[in-house]
């Protein structure tokens, strides 16, 4: 595999794995789909996974790794990690984040793109987008 195709593959895992769930101390947010909002406004990372078989534990490892370095970027706010309860559901793993800005959030996956030196396991999917609150 070539260098670009690892750090583009890299940036993908990263993007969907990363990402946080504690929202109780958000303001009132207004939906606002430019990806150049204020950093006064939280977005969401939603980023459901396709784990292969018999990748469950390394999956888990790659999105640990991920979560320590991200962690300590500008504009991170808290991440969290879901598995499904459910046998044989196309997402068994589901990454949610918190990020002051989609700037901070891309400007910190760029970076560990670069710089976190783990691939993702072998055929892990992600499926990530960001978000903003509408309702509570």
């Amino acid at each position: 595999m070539n260098t670009s195709l690892k750090i583009s593959k890299t940036i993908f895992a990263a993007i969907l794995l990363i990402a946080t769930g504690s929202c109780d101390n958000r303001e009132n947010q207004k939906n606002n789909s430019n990806m150049e909002t204020s950093n006064s406004e939280h977005i969401i990372l939603i980023n459901p996974f396709e784990v292969p078989e018999g990748k469950l534990e390394e999956s888990i490892q790659y999105w640990e790794a991920c979560r320590d370095f991200l962690k300590k970027e500008p504009g991170y706010i808290s991440t969290e990690l879901h598995q499904t309860i459910k046998d044989d559901t196309k997402f068994e793993l589901i990454n949610v984040a918190v990020w002051e800005s989609p700037k901070a959030f891309m400007d910190a996956s760029k970076k560990m793109a670069k710089e976190l030196g783990v691939p993702p396991p072998e055929g892990l999917k992600a499926n990530p987008s960001l978000y903003t609150v509408i309702r509570k």
